[in-house]
C-alpha cells in the first residue's frame, strides 16, 4: 500500500510540472506599458494618417456639378440673359501638395448648357489651378483659383482658345486616408473676343458641385 502512495504521488507530482509548461503566460503591467502605444502617439498616428497633408502628397478628384448661367449679356445673343438654361458639367483633376496646406494641379472640364432653341452649347476648358486648403480634425476647406483655355462648340461654330477664370470653395471630409468627399460652389467666368467688338460677349456661370478625391 505505501508503495502503491508513493507511485501515486510521484505520478502527481510529475503531470504538475508538465501541465505548467501549457499554462498560459501572462503579461506584466511593464509588458503590456511595452506593447501598447500611449495615447499620445495613437493621436499622433491618427492624425499624422487621417488629417495632414505633407508636401508631395497628390490627389485625383472627380466632380460632378449642376451649371447655372448668370448670363449678364452682351451684343452676341448666346450668353444674353434667358438664352440658355441650367446645365451640366464633369470634372477630372491630378493636384499635388508643395507645403501641408498649399497645393497646385490642373482640371479637365466638359460642360454643356441647352439652349431655348433646342440646341448644345459644349465647352471643354482646361484650367491650372492653385489651393490653399485649411483643415480642422477631419474636415478639409479647399479654396481654389485657376486660370486657363476652353474649346466652346455651339451649332457649327467653334472658339477656340477661349480665356476662362474659375475659383472654388468647399467643404470635404476625410473618410479615410485615400478618400475624402465633399461639395463646392464654382464660380466661373468665360469670355468671347472677336476682332470685330460688337460680337464679343461674356458668359457667367455658377455650380454646385459634388466631389469626390483619392489621395495617395
Amino acid at each position: 500500500m505505501k508503495r502503491f502512495l508513493a507511485l501515486f504521488c510521484a505520478l502527481f507530482m510529475i503531470s504538475s510540472f508538465a501541465f505548467a509548461d501549457d499554462e498560459p503566460q501572462i503579461n506584466t503591467n511593464e509588458d503590456i506599458d511595452q506593447e501598447q502605444p500611449k495615447d499620445e502617439e495613437k493621436d499622433v498616428v491618427i492624425k499624422s494618417s487621417v488629417n495632414l497633408n505633407e508636401p508631395g502628397d497628390q490627389f485625383i478628384k472627380i466632380s460632378l456639378m449642376m451649371t447655372c448661367p448668370l448670363n449678364f449679356g452682351g451684343d452676341f445673343p448666346l450668353y444674353r440673359q434667358g438664352k440658355m438654361s441650367t446645365g451640366g458639367a464633369g470634372s477630372l483633376g491630378y493636384h499635388r501638395f508643395i507645403t501641408s496646406w498649399w497645393a497646385w494641379g490642373i482640371d479637365v472640364f466638359f460642360g454643356y448648357h441647352p439652349t431655348l432653341g433646342e440646341n448644345i452649347f459644349t465647352y471643354i476648358p482646361i484650367v491650372f489651378n492653385t489651393t490653399i486648403q485649411p483643415t480642422y480634425k477631419r474636415f478639409e476647406f479647399p479654396i481654389t483659383v485657376g486660370l486657363g483655355v476652353a474649346m466652346e462648340n455651339y451649332l457649327s461654330r467653334t472658339y477656340f482658345p477661349g480665356f476662362i477664370f474659375k475659383s472654388q470653395a468647399g467643404a470635404f471630409f476625410r473618410a479615410t486616408p485615400s478618400w475624402s468627399f465633399g461639395i463646392e460652389g464654382d464660380f466661373m467666368y468665360m469670355p468671347q473676343w472677336y476682332d470685330d467688338s460688337q460680337y464679343n460677349d461674356y458668359g457667367i456661370f455658377a455650380s454646385f458641385v459634388i466631389a469626390a478625391r483619392y489621395h495617395f
